[in-house]
């Protein structure tokens, strides 16, 4: 598959997911939260994290503020991106953080200590779509992708837990690829944790 075939088919699953995650009811989307949520708080690396980034959710994404603030409240340090030019800092946040509306329309913390990505123990990402192999595709800035650039190529344990955030029809046989890529080490969905590493999910 050439480059302009890889955007191509990339720029079409895009709109594709988008219309699908827009055509869900309030109902359905509030169910799909709960369940991601309860799963994600029984994560092993989550269970055992010290600092976990998050997200504020936009377009359909799935809302995990209510994890977010479960953690803060058993000590563990949250954080939450904000843009700056191209790129994105991720800075402590708790509900008495003051917040504000970045360039895209996203509420995003308006002050607060940053934390380096590499210092992360578990990011969780939005994405448009994945596949079993941890390939994630993204709104299409880049924003994560340059963000997760100092952890390509690291293993696990020397670098935070990737993990994907999803509604289970998110998933396809193959997201077309590109060389800056970094596979997600697992996709948390309301119907189950899709694995991809190994030892991110519970096994209890």
């Amino acid at each position: 598959m050439g480059p302009l075939d890889t955007a191509g088919r990339r720029a079409e699953l895009r709109a594709e997911m988008r219309a699908r995650r827009a055509g869900l009811d309030e109902d359905d989307q509030a169910a799909a939260s709960m369940a991601v949520l309860a799963r994600i708080a029984r994560l092993a690396v989550v269970r055992g994290a010290r600092v976990v980034s998050g997200y504020r959710a936009v377009r359909g994404e799935l809302d995990v503020d209510a994890v977010l603030f479960l953690l803060a409240e058993k000590g563990i340090t949250v954080t939450t991106p904000r843009v700056r030019g191209e790129h994105l800092e991720f800075v402590v946040t708790s509900e008495n953080t003051p917040v504000a509306t970045g360039p895209f329309g996203i509420s995003e913390p308006a002050g607060g200590e940053i934390v380096a990505v590499t210092s992360h123990d578990v990011m969780l990402i939005p994405l448009v779509a994945f596949d079993a192999n941890g390939r994630r595709l993204g709104q299409g800035g880049g924003y994560y992708d340059r963000a997760l650039g100092p952890v390509r190529g690291l293993q696990l344990g020397d670098r935070p837990a990737l993990v994907g955030v999803a509604h289970s029809f998110q998933q396809v046989v193959e997201v077309p690829s590109e060389s800056w890529d970094v596979p997600l080490d697992a996709v948390v969905t309301e119907e189950g944790v899709v694995d991809v590493t190994g030892g991110v999910a519970d096994r209890a």
